[in-house]
């Protein structure tokens, strides 16, 4: 079986002269051939619509199989063997905390011509960096062609909560919370799916929020949770997850003033933690928000998702605690138990079970228990009362892997970086796949291999490499 290797590419000579050397050596007792195609305009990069066209090269070559290569990708233990179903190869780095994510079907991707074929290969639309692998996972899904999946289960817990959909839809809280005291935040919530709006760079869902200089909990566009406040120079920080598909979670924030050392946990697990140079810029606001960052005109950050657990100590957890609590859902945090012994420090707990809803406005609205003091003190708007059983799992596609191990060319990341996105292409492409693609279909019969135009520059052959450049 003939395999052609094919490589996007621009102006990289360097990291060329090295994937040719590298992968001609590794393949050397195989029938292939390494077809390299160039963009060689100043458009913005279109890796799809590059792979296209070497495909079809390929082709011609008769290869029987084809792996989509990116040129920074060095193999060090990959089988390269033939799969009569798509197979992601891009899934382990010696040298590279890339993140392998549940959907990620960059980098390196092999396929059967026939099936390529089938599902008109890649969209020609995607201009940039990102989103041309998830149009392409979402083309084999719509095609009943091989993947494989995955569940997000929601616990089988014997628990209530509040489902929050909206920029009017949110809880109001007596803020008695200290930031420049030691202290620690706990809330359980499952975020809905991504909406991206046109006019923002990205979309955030605040799920509490102190206002003012926000302090704020959030899942954003970027798939991940994040934990953000701002110091008293007014300079803002966070502490950010790794990507992370929309699920129920926990996330917990400590701060131990002794130390001025600031954690973020994720289901038990440590994610991220600073040293504070600064106090926190607290705006000693009367009221905190489950559901929306009430000072924003405009753009409220608002949550669409389901909230069953909130929680604030005046002293920082430890993490075997934090752990217990995890482990431990559905207990009440008023009592200690096993690890956790800090219900004495415990100030505000809502379990959102405990809601009296007011009927003169036809439960829209109602005050919400703190079970620490025994009092309704909350007050939850236009949110609807749910068991965490009425909250289903979800299920969705992921690519087939071969686990395989490459050694990463250092470089620039040209997707998230540094809490956005390097370019405003990627946002753009975003835009495209979850608002035009994701909600209704892939444009697959319209847009593809039958649809694909280039101009050829030119075009060299030498042994089994070949280098075709093109302008978009």
């Amino acid at each position: 079986m003939k395999l052609g290797v094919i490589v996007p590419y621009r102006k990289r000579p360097g990291h060329l002269r090295k994937f040719q050397q590298s992968i001609e050596s590794y393949l050397k007792d195989q029938d292939y051939e390494l077809i390299v195609v160039e963009q060689n305009d100043d458009l913005p990069f279109n890796r799809g619509k590059l792979l296209n066209i070497g495909f079809q090269q390929a082709i011609r070559k008769g290869c029987d199989y084809v792996v989509f290569h990116d040129v920074d990708m060095l193999p060090v233990d990959v089988d390269y063997s033939y799969s009569d179903v798509p197979i992601h190869l891009a899934s382990g780095f010696t040298n590279s905390d890339r993140e392998i994510f549940d959907t990620y079907f960059g980098g390196v991707t092999m396929f059967p011509i026939g099936l390529f074929k089938k599902v008109n290969g890649y969209s020609n639309e995607y201009w940039g960096w990102g989103f041309e692998d998830d149009d392409l996972l979402m083309r084999l899904t719509e095609q009943n062609i091989f993947t494989d999946t995955k569940t997000y289960d929601v616990p089988k817990l014997n628990t209530s909560g509040l489902y929050l959909h909206g920029d009017y839809s949110y809880v109001k809280c007596p803020n008695i919370i200290e930031l420049n005291k030691d202290f620690t935040l706990h809330i359980s919530f499952r975020p809905e799916d991504i909406i991206p709006e046109y006019q923002k760079d990205f979309d955030e869902y605040c799920v509490f929020s102190i206002p003012g200089w926000d302090t704020t909990i959030a899942y954003n566009s970027f798939n991940r949770y994040k934990f953000e406040y701002w110091d008293s120079k007014e300079n803002c920080h966070q502490i950010t997850s790794k990507y992370s598909y929309p699920q129920y979670t926990n996330i917990t924030i400590t701060y131990d003033r002794s130390n001025r050392t600031l954690m973020m946990y994720q289901d038990g697990n440590l994610v991220g933690e600073q040293v504070l140079r600064r106090k926190f810029l607290d705006t000693n606001k009367l009221d905190f928000y489950l559901g929306i960052a009430d000072n924003r005109a405009g753009d409220r950050k608002s949550f669409r998702g389901f909230i069953n657990e909130f929680a604030y100590w005046n002293k920082p957890l430890q993490r075997n605690e934090i752990q217990e609590i995890h482990q431990s859902q559905g207990f009440s945090l008023l009592n200690s138990y096993e690890q956790y012994n800090s219900s004495k420090n415990l100030k505000i707990y809502y379990d959102f079970k405990h809601i009296k809803l007011d009927e003169d406005y036809k439960y829209d609205t109602g005050k919400v228990l703190n079970l620490v003091k025994n009092e309704y003190d909350a007050e939850s708007y236009q949110s609807i009362p749910k068991t965490i059983q009425d909250i289903q799992s979800k299920t969705i596609s992921i690519p087939a892997r071969r686990q395989s191990t490459f050694e990463m060319i250092n470089h620039k990341s040209e997707g998230y970086l540094e809490g956005g996105w390097k370019s405003e292409s990627t946002r753009l492409n975003q835009l495209r796949f979850y608002n035009e693609i994701l909600n209704n279909e892939t444009n697959l019969d319209k847009d593809g291999l039958s649809t694909l135009k280039y101009t050829k520059v030119s075009s060299t052959s030498q042994g089994k490499y070949s280098f075709i450049s093109v302008k978009l």
